[in-house]
């Protein structure tokens, strides 16, 4: 049986390699499963590992990392819009709270009144 000189942090498994990347796992699994050139996964307990010299070549021979780059600016760009988006639903659930739990009381009765 060969052995592995290799180190293992020269290994990461797929969730890792995401997490590094600002990526998720789902893109790293679909990487796998869609280039022919991606490095090779291995398998050990369940899990899926992949040495990260070899990812890192991939990225650069494909000049995919300038791609990760515009998408995390364009994710960066969203987050603000989206918590404003939150900040102005919470104002709304709190400027008619009372009439949301109205209406939640007489849906209940309601529905209760329905049962037999």
């Amino acid at each position: 049986m060969p052995v592995s000189l290799d180190k293992a942090t020269d290994y990461l498994c797929l969730s890792e390699a995401a997490r590094d990347l600002g990526v998720s796992r789902a893109t790293v699994t679909n990487w796998h499963q869609r280039h022919d050139d991606f490095p090779e996964v291995q398998t050990l307990g369940g899990m899926s590992y992949l040495k990260r010299g070899e990812l890192y070549a991939w990225l650069d021979a494909g000049n995919r990392w300038e791609t990760i780059r515009k998408r995390q600016a364009l994710a960066a760009q969203r987050k603000p819009r989206v918590r404003s988006d939150v900040d102005q639903i919470r104002e709304l659930i709190a400027k008619h709270e009372s009439a949301l739990l109205r209406l939640n009381r007489e849906l209940r009765r309601a529905l209760n009144s329905q049962k037999v």
